[in-house]
């Protein structure tokens, strides 16, 4: 506007651009705040201790989808948990149905059995001795108890399949949400790179026009908002990407 070059509503409009910039800016270390905080939770007894973060170097390798699966099918902890469960509910129904054998019992005694605490008494009868006893206990009727004691571990038994089968069916749902999830953001990473390049590039040749005298600076300033905006895509991409294999790794069972 001092130069003539640009009219006022022009240095409004970028008074307005700045403040909010402003406001952006200050959002933006608040969730850095926060997050530096809940890292800190799960690193240091005292999540105010001050330490900082590296990028990594190189992305990790995507897994094929068949070691996916082997892993997911052999390590899933909901599916090891139910299958835990079915096996306990199949040995709580042997429990049960065992209760219609006989039952035999076997006892063993030996020891004193006299007035004297001797090994033999005072007319010279031997003290020590010892006794076998053994019991049969046969089931005919008991009120129809044991019956109903199998029929809940078998309710208990169908519960833990159709539970079994309910978390193997969201597995293998969740699975293919986490995977194309993941795979999308893979591929979307050239992508933004090449932004990042071809907006750089748009910077370098903006900035050269407006040194030659053809191009103005609110010119210069939309290259640079490009080249930061793709910056923000290209990183939001990574988080996204390793957000997506953490996902994916847990359902596998190797976090």
């Amino acid at each position: 506007e001092a130069g003539v070059g640009v009219a006022h509503a022009d240095v409004v409009k970028a008074q307005l651009q700045v403040q909010q910039r402003q406001r952006d800016l200050t959002d933006s270390n608040v969730a850095a705040e926060k997050a530096r905080l809940e890292l800190g939770v799960l690193l240091f007894a005292d999540p105010r201790t001050p330490y900082t973060t590296d990028a990594p170097s190189s992305l990790p390798a995507l897994p094929t989808r068949s070691e996916v699966n082997e892993l997911a099918s052999r390590s899933n902890p909901e599916i090891r948990s139910a299958l835990a469960e079915v096996t306990a509910a199949n040995a709580g129904v042997k429990s049960a149905k065992a209760t219609y054998l006989p039952d035999v019992g076997l006892n063993f005694t030996y020891g004193i059995d006299a007035p004297q605490f001797a090994k033999n008494g005072p007319d010279g009868a031997r003290n020590l001795g010892y006794s076998i006893a053994g019991t049969v206990d046969i089931p005919v009727w008991d009120w129809l108890s044991t019956q109903k004691r199998v029929r809940q571990s078998e309710i208990r038994r169908d519960a833990a399949n159709v539970a079994l089968t309910a978390s193997q069916r969201r597995l293998i749902a969740m699975l293919e949400e986490s995977y194309a999830e993941a795979t999308a953001a893979r591929d979307q990473l050239a992508l933004f790179d090449q932004s990042v390049r071809t907006a750089d590039e748009s910077l370098r040749l903006t900035k050269m026009r407006y040194a030659a005298g053809e191009s103005t600076a609110l010119e210069v300033v939309d290259a640079q908002n490009s080249y930061l905006s793709a910056q923000t895509a290209q990183a939001d991409g990574l988080v996204r990407f390793e957000s997506a294999l953490a996902a994916l790794q847990i359902l596998m069972g190797s976090l």
